[in-house]
């Protein structure tokens, strides 16, 4: 079961990112303020987005290979999860370790361990003094490995659960995390704290779940019975549930933008976006192979590589910023797609998709 649409997303996700970063970094005051730009200033929902396509992917692969028979489906599943996960994680770390910020080495030598030792187990994300020393956007990977791990573990939980008992429980374990989250860091008068302790696995549940409803109403059978039935007819409710929940989830943001001071969003609004992305997921799986089309194929490769795009956005914009050629955020940004997709590009094909072919 695949859903080459799922690309569409990943580059759109990663994008938003790359952008966002640019946006704040640049830094570029000026970016517009109004209409669609104004998506690409909150663009870190990115990695939300990513966090619901996860759920999505790994619910299939994993569910499958459970469903599947094979004695040793955890090692099947973790082996092919390590050989797409952590090579170009390691290389772009290192990159930015001796590249980016050599300073970074100069640490007194059990400290340097500790930073280090903390990002090759998948950990840095659980300390506020480790979680975006190298290479910042690593702390989600980290969450990621952590959650390819209950996957792992749970997936015969996972696999015959009722659906909605999966959603009402990531619901549930996200506000209670949330929540501990910020009342127990609010004090502290660190947004970056709450920020920690507020984005680890159990408070990204909710987004993790509504991926894994989804490829369990996939396999199921549900989704492609409706779509049999219905033909064309069954986007619609994909469709409206996209508008319906983006219009909420936005509306809510932008009343409530200083966000981090403000409990109710801190606890509850990832969920609207949990379900707004859920049903942009939906949507793509329903909607035939796009990526054949050959105006959206470069979009499509995008997607094939965004998880180079992602890992080498941050040591690309934090080398130009020491450049003198990037004498305006928007010559940054034009310059941080270039340098970004020619690196993912060819991580990508030298190196990433060869392992991934011999560890599958």
């Amino acid at each position: 079961m695949f859903f080459p649409n799922i690309n569409f997303l990943r580059a759109f996700a990663a994008l938003l990112v790359l952008v966002y970063h640019v946006i704040e970094l640049a830094p570029w005051p000026s970016f517009p303020s109004q209409g669609a730009a104004l998506t690409l200033r909150i663009g870190w929902v990115g990695v939300d987005l990513f966090f619901v396509i996860s759920g999505f992917v790994i619910g299939l692969s994993a569910i499958r290979l459970y469903r599947g028979g094979d004695a040793d489906f955890r090692a099947t599943f973790m082996r092919r999860r390590l050989a797409r996960i952590v090579p170009l994680y390691v290389f772009t770390g290192a990159a930015f370790l001796i590249l980016v910020q050599p300073s970074l080495l100069l640490l007194p030598w059990k400290l340097l361990l500790v930073q280090i030792g903390a990002h090759l187990v998948f950990l840095h994300n659980l300390h506020p003094g480790l979680h975006s020393v190298i290479n910042g956007p690593n702390w989600s990977v980290a969450a990621e490995m952590q959650f390819y791990v209950f996957a792992m573990l749970a997936v015969p939980l996972l696999s015959r659960v009722p659906v909605r008992w999966i959603f009402a429980g990531g619901l549930l374990i996200a506000w209670v995390s949330r929540a501990l989250a910020y009342w127990l860091t609010r004090d502290l008068g660190n947004a970056h704290v709450t920020f920690v302790y507020a984005t680890q696995v159990p408070s990204m549940a909710d987004e993790f779940a509504v991926g894994i409803c989804l490829a369990r109403l996939h396999l199921d059978g549900a989704i492609p019975r409706l779509t049999a039935r219905y033909g064309a007819w069954a986007l619609a409710p994909a469709a409206c549930g996209f508008a319906v929940a983006l219009y909420v989830a936005w509306g809510v943001y932008w009343a409530h933008s200083e966000y981090w001071g403000n409990p109710w969003m801190v606890v509850f609004w990832r969920s609207a976006l949990a379900l707004t992305f859920g049903a942009l997921v939906l949507l793509a799986t329903q909607l035939p192979d796009l990526t054949r089309v050959w105006p959206l194929r470069p979009l499509a490769y995008l997607g094939e590589i965004s998880y180079g795009i992602y890992l080498w956005h941050l040591p690309v914009i934090l080398s130009l910023g020491k450049m003198p050629v990037a004498a305006s955020p928007r010559s940054v940004l034009w310059l941080t797609l270039a340098g970004v997709i020619t690196l993912a590009a060819l991580t990508w094909h030298l190196f990433e998709k060869p392992l991934i072919r011999r560890y599958r």
